[in-house]
């Protein structure tokens, strides 16, 4: 099974930069050691060190992420549910959604063309 690459070569080649999602006040290093998925939704960091934060605890950082069940978008926390498939980390919006997750990762775990925001 084929899993989606990070975007760090197209991003490096446009000239793109962006703020560390740990340390805002300095840039971010667009390579996959310096990466990591949560959702559909991909984070860059400007250290090992700020990538272990991140890891240690991602719902601080992540802000809105997508539900791969729901497609809405919500703001996880210490105690949403969590899955890991395909070297990324999901959150779900509730119990139900993870239980569903559960039954077929492969469907659930790969970016979907649309999202649905939540009203």
């Amino acid at each position: 099974m084929a899993f989606v690459q990070g975007p760090d070569r197209y991003l490096t080649d446009m000239g793109a930069t962006f703020s560390c999602v740990v340390h805002s006040d300095q840039l971010a290093i667009i390579d996959a050691r310096h990466r990591a998925f949560v959702n559909y939704e991909v984070y860059y960091f400007s250290s090992d060190e700020a990538l272990q934060a991140f890891v240690a605890e991602p719902w601080k950082y992540t802000g809105r992420v997508t539900d791969p069940i729901t497609r809405e978008r919500f703001v996880p926390s210490q105690q949403s549910p969590r899955r890991s498939f395909g070297g990324r980390l999901f959150y779900m919006m509730t119990e139900e959604n993870a239980a569903t997750f559960d039954q077929d990762p492969a469907k659930y775990g790969m970016p979907h063309p649309t999202m649905h925001a939540k009203s």
